[in-house]
């Protein structure tokens, strides 16, 4: 009878539906897909450069969503001190005194995640 070895390093990569290492994940995936952000952790990065030191850990600026839907229209309103609020156009339309004065900002309809990832480095010896 076999025993069956649990390794907690490997994950179903969703686009090759192939059992894929963590480490592997982060240092070649391009998509940074749902699984991987789930996965993959800074302390598991962490320990892993400490073994290489050929990898470094970087940031990668990722959209959250690819199509934005914009159902009403919202600004960020910046007032004296520079605390940003954020309102509805019908808010500013109802209450104009309100926000005279003041700088208006039509919210951006993108969201962006900071996702870690490894990327190889040259090791001078």
């Amino acid at each position: 009878m076999r025993k069956k070895r649990r390794n907690n390093r490997l994950i179903v990569c969703p686009r090759t539906k192939q059992f894929t290492d963590i480490v592997v994940c982060a240092a070649s995936c391009q998509n940074r897909c749902a699984v991987y952000r789930e996965t993959i952790t800074i302390d598991m990065l962490l320990k892993f450069i400490e073994e290489h030191p050929e990898y470094e850990i970087i940031g990668e600026i990722m959209p959250v969503k690819t199509k934005a839907t914009v159902k009403e229209t919202r600004y960020w309103i910046l007032d004296d001190q520079n605390v940003v609020q954020e309102v509805n156009e019908k808010e500013i339309m109802k209450n104009p005194q309100d926000f005279l004065n003041k700088q208006i900002f039509q919210k951006p309809p993108f969201k962006y995640d900071l996702v870690i990832t490894l990327k190889r480095v040259k090791v001078e010896d």
